[in-house]
């Protein structure tokens, strides 16, 4: 009975540990994550926003006066793009959070800890932030970049 009584408590100690280190964590990552959200989607869109409208009035070849426009415009879309996969990945990071929060919970409330579920929910957590997605978004965008600046260059170099 002693063994039972010390594994509850223990339980509920680790339960009263991680519970508010995950709620904190889930703020911290809420806040930085819309602050920096807003941030880089606007500086992308008004840059490229910028290029596109730079490149028009150039004196060359109206081929390279497309591409690069349309280049720029893909940087912008992609990174939308990584925005919005943003967006989703911290959706299933939320969810993650909430079902082992809601678990913390009742291993508080009852001193019970299921080895399996939690593996299973770490397991969940780590598919949620390890994400690859985001990233190939970004270098989309970075790579439509180049590709909108090698096609102006190329339209300027060109023209005469």
């Amino acid at each position: 009975m002693s063994d039972d009584h010390d594994e509850h408590l223990s339980n509920r100690l680790a339960a009263e540990t991680f519970m508010p280190i995950m709620v904190e964590a889930f703020h911290d990552g809420l806040h930085e994550v819309a602050s920096l959200s807003r941030w880089l989607l606007a500086t992308l869109v008004v840059i490229n926003g910028a290029a596109i409208i730079s490149v028009l009035p150039l004196n060359m070849a109206p081929e390279a006066k497309l591409g690069g426009a349309l280049a720029f415009l893909l940087r912008i879309l992609a990174a939308l793009g990584a925005g919005l996969w943003s967006l989703y990945a911290f959706k299933r990071v939320s969810i993650a959070a909430n079902t082992m929060m809601g678990y913390w919970l009742t291993v508080a409330g009852d001193g019970q800890r299921l080895a399996a579920l939690e593996a299973t929910m770490k397991r969940h957590m780590d598919q949620a932030i390890g994400s690859r997605a985001t990233h190939l978004f970004v270098f989309a965008s970075v790579a439509a970049f180049l590709g909108g600046c090698a096609f102006t260059g190329w339209g300027l170099l060109s023209r005469g």
